[in-house]
């Protein structure tokens, strides 16, 4: 199928000469004074209907371009902070006025100016917009110094579940990671500690999508999460440079929680070429420990236990990328960049476990104390080639990926069993090698066509080709030395290759917007457990179909319904029957039975002036993929496995509420209550019915003050809820303070954040289900503190019109998603 997308795409690539006109918008933007407004803000609005089309922002000059413009009729908005606002007469653009200028637009002052106070225009942390949630990493205070990881934790609706390396959505699982519009392939451990060592400073923005498009990959059942990292596009040779320290501060942890990361970004853009690369290193420190009890009863037997582990590690991490864009016409663009990614670490782990056994009036009380050392290694890089050809609104891309995870794990557990001697009774050892490889090819065409009477339509076809190896090999340290345990090694590989099309249509009429979509995959799987001689082959065919509606009440009021159909493939390390040895009373067992989950949402959001919003939500998941505690009463071992639970229904409401409280202080204000009931006949041989409320809030406040500084405060909190087996029973929130100075020239800026001040992001909770009856507790190093130092190089001032990166979507499923 390659072949025949990469054929059409050149046939239709060398048909495209027909190049039109560019239609275009200009001007520059000065104070009734004479000076240049720096930073202004140009709206574009059609004059029919007065909706909103594209925006721009005045470079340092005042300067502005729109591009890309339809054939039609507009108005232009133009606002500063501290002026008033100002409006062009209606205005036509079509081949007979291809480009119309606008020179010097005087805004004068506002009364209301405030006095003594310098305002800076900078987008905020958090924006809502009408089909996503965009956080501004970029220039936010509070964010700087932080991973991907970190971030997450302040986005609205969003639950980072670090007990069991999970990211919800509006407390659904199903998460797709996506970095810079591709799918990721890591397991749910590597995703975790990919997110958890990117640094802010590579990254520009997030995207949070509850209801994808069509065009879309079908797979995430609550939504998806894009990462878009840096890339200038700034005309001329410019860069930036930055560097961050700091520390974690928790007690009765380790004292080495030092982190810190260096990175360098470079870009060089002319008419035809515009090359841009960065790199960078660092190190991070982290600390977490897990405090289980759980009571289980076997014949006339009462067990306790109490199970206490630490683990502290760290690593250094190292990144590169490199890319150019050649411009062969005004209207074709050729892209080509690729990226590595390396991280080396280490962890080491102690603990002490607690036995008490009570049969009739007598306890005999035991103990083992746990330890273990790892290394662990992720390697991981790509690339992509593209080709765009845009003419006004109609477009055709090409994109050929290709990935690679190269992830290593060697581990040696020492287990010291004792009774009542001050010697060990007895010790075992055992030795885990975990070599997991993971090739991912794809190609992509996607075609966008409008039509005179407000039509549009996109289509387009996908197939990816994902190959995995995972050779598990468990030693045990017996009087001969070390000798392989056959029957918890396992060789497993996996083969899939998912064929997509996909068609969506809009249409626009009066007061009405109206899309619809379709998407069809064709999934073919192979799980081959070599060692097990288990071969698990697959193939299916979906239907994925989508829809919106968007009604326009009034000038200020506007109503919008989205509907989806969505999947989730389980993860690899999912599918794979092995039995990872956490301690002597706790293994992980994957499950080659795993069905994919389905999903139909359904969402209707009310907004006012298209910054207020109000959306409530329902989502029907059938075939659940959640982690599931079994116990061997017998034994005395839990076993964590990823099973179907047979259905789950979601509701959730949502509101966004940005305030203005004065030209120097602004916030944006998100309020989330949740609803989820979990329900299963028979789930590991017991009935399952858990339901419940949470109840969510997330503000962060943003704070413009005299001479070059600024502050920025977030604070998010979630009530205690359930999640599948899982209830929590300790709320969780984190107060997260930051401040900056930007220095005379606004080249440089020092940021200093802290994260989660007061120690109050801990889980606690406990599952009771069937004959398991497990507490939990787990705390882990949240309280940050960091410096960052980031300075600007080299021409800063004419921007140009952005274009979307090469593949819109390319990888998942090796993990993050599913958990």
């Amino acid at each position: 199928m390659i072949r025949s997308i990469i054929f059409i795409a050149m046939w239709l690539m060398s048909g495209l000469a027909l190049a039109r006109t560019t239609f275009q918008v200009s001007g520059n933007v000065k104070s009734a004074g004479g000076e240049a407004l720096s930073f202004a803000n140009i709206f574009l609005y059609k004059s029919s209907d007065s909706t909103f089309y594209k925006a721009a922002a005045a470079d340092t000059d005042g300067k502005f371009l729109i591009d890309d413009v339809e054939s039609s009729s507009y108005y232009l908005k133009v606002s500063s902070v501290g002026y008033e606002d100002f409006f062009t007469p209606p205005f036509v653009i079509n081949k007979e006025n291809p480009a119309v200028s606008f020179s010097d637009i005087s805004l004068k002052e506002s009364a209301t100016q405030l006095q003594g106070v310098q305002v800076t225009a900078k987008k905020p942390f958090i924006e809502q917009h009408l089909d996503k949630m965009v956080l501004n990493v970029e220039n936010s205070i509070s964010a700087s110094g932080s991973t991907a990881l970190e971030i997450l934790e302040k986005a609205p609706g969003v639950i980072v579940d670090r007990q069991n390396d999970q990211i919800r959505i509006r407390n659904k699982s199903g998460v797709v990671v996506m970095i810079d519009g591709k799918i990721n392939y890591m397991s749910s451990e590597a995703l975790a500690q990919y997110l958890g060592n990117l640094p802010s400073d590579q990254i520009a923005s997030i995207e949070i999508i509850t209801n994808p498009s069509s065009k879309y990959d079908a797979a995430g059942n609550s939504g998806i999460i894009n990462i878009r990292l840096k890339k200038n596009q700034i005309y001329g040779t410019n860069g930036t440079v930055s560097a961050s320290a700091g520390t974690g501060i928790l007690e009765n942890s380790t004292k080495d929680l030092y982190r810190g990361n260096t990175n360098l970004t470079l870009n060089h853009r002319n008419a035809r070429w515009n090359l841009f690369g960065n790199a960078g290193t660092g190190r991070n420190r982290w600390y977490n420990d897990n405090h289980f009890w759980r009571t289980l009863y076997f014949e006339n037997t009462r067990t306790d236990f109490d199970q206490y582990t630490q683990r502290i590690g760290g690593g250094e991490f190292y990144y590169a990328k490199l890319g150019a864009d050649y411009f062969l016409t005004e209207h074709t663009t050729i892209g080509l960049q690729a990226d590595y990614n390396l991280w080396n670490g280490a962890m080491n782990s102690k603990g002490l476990t607690g036995v008490d056994r009570m049969t009739g009036g007598e306890t005999v009380t035991t103990s083992l104390i746990p330890g273990s050392s790892r290394t662990m290694g992720n390697r991981n890089f790509s690339s992509n080639f593209s080709i765009r050809h845009k003419v006004e609104e109609k477009e055709i891309s090409f994109d050929l990926d290709y990935s690679g995870y190269r992830n290593t794990s060697d581990q040696v557990f020492t287990n010291k069993y004792y009774s009542q001697a001050a010697t060990p009774d007895s010790v075992t050892r055992q030795w885990i090698i975990q070599p997991t490889n993971i090739n991912i090819y794809s190609a992509k065409l996607d075609f966008t066509v409008p039509f005179e009477n407000k039509l549009k339509l996109d289509f387009g076809a996908k197939t990816t080709f994902v190959d995995a190896d995972n050779n598990f090999t468990y030693q045990d340290f017996l009087e001969s030395g070390w000798q392989r345990n056959l029957n918890r090694s396992n060789h497993f590989q996996y083969k899939e290759n998912i064929n997509a099309l996909y068609t969506s249509a809009g249409y626009q009429k009066g007061k009405w917007s109206l899309q619809a979509g379709l998407r069809a995959e064709h999934t073919v799987s192979d799980g081959n457990s070599i060692t097990l001689d288990l071969r698990n082959k697959r193939s299916y065919l979906n239907v994925f179909p989508t829809g919106f509606v968007n009604y326009k009440l009034s000038e200020d009021h506007a109503l919008k319904y989205a509907y989806s159909r969505r999947i989730d493939r389980p993860n690899y390390d999912n599918l794979n029957p092995f039995i990872f040895y956490l301690d002597p009373y706790f293994y992980v067992m994957g499950n080659p039975g795993l069905r994919p989950q389905f999903t139909n949402s359904n969402e209707m959001t009310y907004s006012y002036k298209g910054e207020y919003s109000a959306t409530l939500a329902y989502a029907d998941t059938r075939q659940m993929i959640n982690e599931v505690i079994i116990q061997d009463a017998k034994t005395g071992t839990n076993i964590s496995q990823n099973q179907n639970i047979a259905r789950l229904k979601s509701y959730s409401a949502v509101f966004s509420v940005p305030l203005k409280i004065n030209n120097w202080w602004s916030s944006q204000n998100n309020f989330n209550v949740f609803h989820n009931r979990y329900t299963d006949n028979n789930l590991s041989g017991n009935p399952l019915n858990n339901s419940g409320f949470i109840f969510g809030l997330n503000t962060t406040h943003t704070l413009t003050l005299p001479d070059s500084w600024s502050a920025e405060v977030n604070y998010w909190y979630y009530s205690p809820g359930i999640f599948g087996v899982f209830r929590q029973t300790k709320a969780q929130h984190s107060f997260n303070p930051g401040i900056q100075k930007t220095f005379p020239g606004k080249k440089a800026k020092l940021k200093l954040n802290v994260n989660d001040l007061f120690l109050t992001s801990f889980f606690q909770g406990y599952v009771d289900n069937g004959d398991v009856n497990l507490k939990i507790s787990n705390r882990w190093n949240a309280r940050r503190i960091a410096l960052t130092f980031t300075y600007n190089f080299g021409n800063q001032n004419v921007k140009s019109v952005n274009r979307s990166t090469a593949s819109e979507e390319a990888k998942k499923r090796a993990g993050g998603g599913n958990g």
